[in-house]
C-alpha cells in the first residue's frame, strides 16, 4: 500500500497560496488568526509540523464549493467567510443604493436570512448600510436568495464584464447561499400581496419564505408596512 504525501509548512503555504506565516497563524491556538478547522489538520514528525496531502485537498475542496447543485439546500461549510470576503466586489463598478431608513426595526436573532435586492447590493458596492447587513448575517444560520433576484443580479453585473465572472462565483459558485426557486405556491403566495411592493421584492419575499427562511432583510416600504409578514428592515 502506498505511502501518503506529506506536505510541510512551506509546501502547504505553496499550495494554498499564502504565506508561511500565515499557515502558522492558522494553527496557533494563541494566533488572532487561528483557524481549528484548519489546525486539526497539521500532525507532528518530530519537530517538523506536516500535513497529509489527502487532508488538504479535501480542505480546499470543501472551500471551493461545488460550482452549482440542484440541491437548493446545500451551502458551503464557509458560507460566512466567503460572503464576507464578498464585500465590495461592485465598488466603483455600480453605485451604492441609497438607503431610506425604513420604520420598521430589525428583528432577526438567527434562523436563515433571506434578502431583497437594495440589500445584497448595498453589501456588494460596500454601501452604508453593509455593517448593519454584516451584524445581520453574522447571527444567521444560513443565507438565502432567491433564483429570480440572483438572475437580475447577474444582468446587472454583465454591465461590468471586469467583475461578471467574480459576481457570478459569489452568487453561485461557491454555495454562500440556499437559491430559492420559484415554484407553484411562492407565485400563489405573491398574487395575494399588493403589487405596489415591485414584482422582483414581491418574487423574492416569497422564494425566499416558501424556501424556509426566517427573515427577509429588505427596505421595501410595502412590505414593511404589511402585517404578518417575516421582513426586517436594515
Amino acid at each position: 500500500m502506498p505511502r501518503e504525501k506529506l506536505f510541510t509548512l512551506q509546501e502547504v503555504a505553496e499550495k494554498l497560496r499564502v504565506s508561511k506565516h500565515t499557515v502558522q497563524a492558522w494553527i496557533s491556538p494563541s494566533s488572532p488568526n487561528h483557524r481549528p478547522e484548519f489546525a486539526i489538520l497539521a500532525r507532528h514528525a518530530g519537530r517538523k509540523t506536516v500535513f497529509l496531502e489527502t487532508d488538504i485537498e479535501a480542505w480546499l475542496n470543501q472551500r471551493r464549493g461545488a460550482v452549482y447543485s440542484d440541491s437548493f439546500s446545500e451551502r458551503s461549510a464557509y458560507w460566512r467567510e466567503k460572503f464576507i470576503a464578498g464585500r465590495g466586489l461592485l465598488k466603483g463598478y455600480v453605485k451604492a443604493p441609497e438607503i431610506d431608513r425604513a420604520e420598521k426595526a430589525a428583528g432577526f436573532s438567527g434562523g436563515l436570512l433571506a434578502f431583497d435586492a437594495e440589500p445584497i447590493l448595498s453589501w456588494l458596492s460596500d454601501g452604508a448600510v453593509a455593517p448593519e447587513i454584516l451584524a445581520m448575517a453574522g447571527r444567521a444560520e444560513g443565507l438565502v436568495l432567491a433564483v429570480p433576484l440572483a438572475f437580475w443580479l447577474l444582468r446587472r453585473a454583465m454591465r461590468t464584464p471586469s467583475r461578471y465572472q467574480a459576481v457570478n462565483d459569489f452568487l453561485l459558485g461557491q454555495n454562500i447561499f440556499e437559491l430559492a426557486p420559484m415554484n407553484e405556491e411562492v407565485l400563489r403566495r405573491a398574487l395575494e400581496l399588493p403589487q405596489t411592493a415591485g414584482e422582483l421584492s414581491l418574487q423574492s419575499y416569497c422564494c425566499c419564505l416558501v424556501a424556509g427562511a426566517s427573515v427577509f432583510m429588505t427596505g421595501n416600504k410595502t412590505l414593511l408596512k404589511l402585517p404578518g409578514l417575516s421582513v426586517s428592515s436594515f
